[in-house]
């Protein structure tokens, strides 16, 4: 491979807003499973998993994607890959509990996470050499250690690369890729929902970052509380709109229903966002407006 390479019609971004962390030991997915809302059996070396982390109030510490990097008998290393702003949150959150176990834990400081996007993913990401997951939401792969993960950030398809040093020459800033994460829909913590919202009513099961059938874990039971008796009262929506808004911005119908947390101009011009909305206001199909009585449409849950 060659240094710095730029793959033709690829847009590729290094994603300084990330961290890598690493972890492994005796029993970790054992101990992993006790701590994160989703099932830790739904992680291989091919599938990786989005979930969070919580609380005992069922509040969460972070999100973050979990990859499997090696496995021997009893013995595992996972890779998270953490909102920059969240790690040490993180990190101190999985020491806290972890008595007993023989863990070994930290952020690679030295790794880097590089976003590629665009129709031809695969075939660049080939002919560089570079790992190629699967055709699937989180599908992970690894080659020379380099791992890639399915994330698609754009309208066509998209890789995640995680390593030290991987040769692609960036062409693309991280607003580029922020503009593609709004027209995705895809949630980001610290701009559409924080730590104080419950991460179901962040889609957390939208975006299949939640299991129901599991055993316990720290803030399991405020969750499937929520869950199984109705207390999901509000969620993340993705919208369009003829007008632009400063953001954050209300929503209303006769008063402030929700907020306009995200949005970003599409190619034909039209605004998209992300707007935190209660669900029994968009199910009854009221008319909403932003501020200035921009109206606001509804096109669909973030994640489903």
């Amino acid at each position: 491979m060659s240094e710095n390479t730029e793959i033709s019609n690829l847009k590729i971004s290094r994603r300084i807003a990330f961290d890598v962390v690493k972890a492994s030991g005796e029993n970790i997915l054992t101990y992993l499973n006790g701590q994160i809302t989703q099932d830790i059996k739904n992680l291989s070396s091919e599938q990786a998993l989005y979930a969070a982390i919580l609380n005992p109030q069922g509040k969460a510490v972070t999100d973050f994607y979990l990859l499997l990097t090696q496995q021997k008998e009893n013995w595992a290393e996972v890779m998270f890959l953490c909102p920059k702003d969240f790690t040490v949150a993180l990190i101190e959150r999985l020491k806290m509990f972890a008595m007993g176990y023989d863990l070994r834990m930290g952020k690679v400081s030295s790794w880097e996470v590089v976003s590629v996007q665009g129709a031809d993913v695969d075939a660049g990401l080939a002919e560089q050499g570079l790992p190629v997951p699967a055709l699937a939401y989180l599908a992970s792969a690894s080659l020379s250690d380099t791992f890639a993960l399915r994330m698609v950030e754009s309208d066509h398809d998209g890789v995640w690369l995680m390593g030290d040093n991987i040769p692609l020459a960036s062409n693309v800033d991280e607003a580029v890729m922020e503009q593609g994460r709004i027209l995705q829909g895809t949630p980001k913590l610290g701009v559409d929902w924080d730590v104080r919202l419950h991460p179901l009513n962040a889609n957390l099961m939208e975006r299949q970052g939640v299991s129901f059938d599991k055993g316990c874990y720290v803030g399991q039971e405020v969750t499937s509380r929520m869950h199984w008796r109705g207390g999901i009262k509000k969620k993340l929506y993705r919208i369009q709109m003829n007008e632009k808004v400063d953001v954050p911005c209300a929503i209303h119908t006769t008063a402030k229903v929700g907020e306009i947390t995200s949005l970003t101009v599409d190619i034909k011009g039209k605004y998209r966002g992300i707007a935190l909305l209660p669900i029994e206001v968009v199910e009854t199909g009221k008319p909403l407006a932003a501020d200035q009585g921009a109206p606001v449409q509804i096109l669909g849950a973030c994640g489903a």
